[in-house]
């Protein structure tokens, strides 16, 4: 900002003034607070320091004239083909895996969403604000990764990183951030081993809690492992690696990966930056105990064995500690539970008006295709998940199934709040009927709307 006068900004060769706004906000039981509102070449001003004379911008997507996506999935909607829906896309502002099918049998893949174009840098830390680094639009639809009836016959997303490996990142950048790719390569493990693929397949799939990670993790279990580490050992062994609910295996990988991340945190992260690395990538550390080097000191396989041994001695405790001294008794949907409740439960009148639903025990975690993620430092309840799971059979609609956590209405009083939870559990998807005489044949009750 201008030294001696705050009110001013640095943009392109010239002093400008800032956009002003004042606001009032009501507050309850209070006097109205007001608030004075600063923009910069549309960017709001989140900080100011006017004795070092420095203002931080900031700028999002969100803001760009036109950047409504509802208007987009209005355009979606109406889109015939491909062709069409590409040009729905160019309205769609947040980032997303978009996949389509036809009547006809085409498939296709784009990733859509209001990707910035920053010519002088990523945009991972704050740039000069005089100009230079500003945007200098949007990236097009048609220059973002996609497919269209790809030759294998098929492809999947599952939040992974999946830019192609022939495409021009660094010319245009995308996101940094994905998730690890052990949902993406269980998919891609089932769907290149069928030659057809069915609605039940579908529907089998995406309740798929097959664990890679955990069959990485049994590749790595010591050929003579400690007394503490035995039992652990044997019993992971012995399993198949499905996080079933019913599972005692289940139960004890979970509590044997946390241990032996842990381990692993603390042999390769110094302690001067644990603060800023407080955890290792799953995928990362599998490759690293796979093929261990000197990341892990001067003996690294060795070493490598000794963690993995600590981290089963240490889980089989953790086990008998929430599971019980019976490992027959070990079941991992005891502990990994479904339980819903409001975000603002802790409002007595809301927490009555929406009570608590719980008591579904789940199967999975956050590295299976049927995603039912936690994080082990609050406990083992699932913190998220698909809440909405949907199987479109193209062309004969009526098949179509699908599943909406935890019921088809959002009204606590309605009988269809929680109807679909027990089902959402258990897996059974439900007929989504969309031709007029099945919807008509189906129809339980109808509501009519009028306007006063």
């Amino acid at each position: 900002t201008q030294e001696g006068d705050p009110k001013r900004y640095w943009h392109k060769g010239a002093w400008k003034a800032f956009e002003v706004f004042e606001d009032e906000i009501a507050v309850k039981g209070g006097p109205p607070e007001r608030v004075t509102l600063r923009y910069a070449e549309g960017r709001p001003i989140v900080s100011q320091d006017a004795a070092r004379n420095r203002a931080v911008a900031f700028s999002t997507v969100s803001m760009l004239p036109g950047a409504n996506s509802r208007f987009a999935m209005i355009a979606i909607n109406l889109s015939k083909d491909w062709a069409s829906l590409r040009q729905a896309f160019k309205l769609h502002v947040s980032p997303t895996n978009f996949h389509y099918a036809d009547i006809d049998g085409n498939t296709g893949w784009q990733t859509i969403g209001f990707v910035p174009k920053r010519p002088k840098h990523d945009g991972l830390f704050p740039a000069p604000g005089d100009g230079d680094f500003d945007w200098t639009g949007i990236l097009p639809v048609e220059d973002m990764p996609h497919v269209y009836n790809p030759p294998e016959g098929w492809f999947a997303s599952a939040n992974q990183m999946n830019i192609p490996a022939d495409y021009p990142y660094r010319e245009r950048i995308i996101s940094f951030g994905w998730s690890e790719p052990f949902r993406y390569d269980r998919c891609a493990e089932v769907l290149r081993a069928q030659p057809k693929h069915s609605v039940a397949d579908s529907v089998a799939l995406q309740h798929d809690v097959q664990s890679l990670p955990a069959r990485a993790l049994l590749k790595l279990l010591p050929a003579t492992p400690s007394a503490e580490a035995a039992e652990a050992a044997a019993l992971l062994r012995r399993w198949d690696c499905g996080i079933e609910a019913d599972s005692a295996a289940a139960l004890l990988y979970e509590m044997v990966l946390p241990a032996l991340s842990t381990a692993v945190h603390d042999r390769v992260v110094p302690t001067a930056a644990r603060d800023l690395v407080p955890s290792v990538n799953l995928s990362e550390m599998l490759r690293l105990l796979a093929a261990p080097d000197k990341r892990l000191g001067d003996d690294p396989v060795a070493a490598r064995d000794a963690l993995v041994n600590g981290a089963l001695a240490a889980g089989w405790k953790k086990a008998v500690e929430v599971g019980g001294a019976d490992p027959a008794a070990w079941k991992w949907g005891d502990l990994h539970r479904v339980t819903i409740t409001h975000p603002l439960a802790a409002n007595p009148a809301i927490a009555a008006a929406f009570p608590r639903i719980e008591g579904g025990r789940s199967g999975g975690d956050g590295t299976t295709p049927m995603a039912r993620g936690f994080n082990a430092r609050r406990g083992f309840n699932v913190s998220h998940g698909a809440s909405y799971l949907f199987v479109a059979d193209v062309g004969a609609w009526d098949n179509s199934r699908f599943l909406l956590l935890p019921g088809q209405s959002g009204d606590p009083r309605s009988p269809r709040y929680r109807d679909f939870y027990p089902k959402w559990i258990a897996g059974e998807m439900q007929p989504l009927w969309f031709s007029k005489a099945a919807v008509d044949g189906h129809a339980v009750s109808r509501m009519v709307v009028t306007p006063a």
